[in-house]
């Protein structure tokens, strides 16, 4: 049971044990039959594009600490994931944003993650109140698409790319209607 933090039955207090369900090893109860399923933990992540630019943060938090990234975070439970995404924006940078589109789902084999991403705009084109956040994020700074710094994740850079590439085809939409 690797990296499980659960030791004990939550209905009988009966000690978890590893055993095959569907064969996949689960902790399970030998006493009652319960078995935990330990469900991907989502994320949303925000791709703010400004004049060209697009903002990142300086993360201030393992993992990545001191590293770039979109501003992102957890979704709670039972929270609507565009108001995570905007809640998070808000936690990061002290700015409001407007979501322009999806940008995908990223998952990877024996990740405890799943990544929903974003693309936004400064809402009314504004960076007024931009703020970077004690505890979030030590800096905010706007980046040219080509002139990316070092990302804290590796799937920073599969969203960077998914983003450009949705960017190209909106701006070959626009020249060729």
């Amino acid at each position: 049971m690797a990296e499980l933090i659960y030791r004990y039955c939550p209905f009988c207090a009966t000690p978890l044990r590893e055993q095959l369900v569907g064969a996949i090893a689960r902790p399970s109860c030998p006493a009652c039959g319960f078995v935990l399923y330990l469900g991907p933990k989502v994320v949303t992540v925000v791709v703010i594009e400004h004049e060209g630019q697009l903002l990142l943060g300086r993360r201030e938090i393992e993992p990545g600490r001191g590293k770039w990234s979109f501003c992102s975070g957890y979704v709670d439970r039972g929270e609507e994931l565009e108001e995570a995404a905007l809640r998070e924006v808000k936690e990061e940078t002290n700015l409001k944003v407007e979501l322009l589109d999806f940008l995908g789902l990223y998952s990877r084999k024996g990740s405890p993650h799943l990544l929903v991403a974003y693309r936004a705009r400064p809402l009314g084109g504004s960076l007024e109140g931009l703020t970077p956040q004690p505890g979030e994020v030590s800096e905010l700074a706007l980046f040219p698409p080509e002139a990316i710094p070092e990302l804290a994740f590796p799937f920073d850079y599969i969203i960077l790319r998914d983003w450009q590439a949705l960017v190209r085809v909106k701006e070959e939409r626009t020249k060729h209607p």
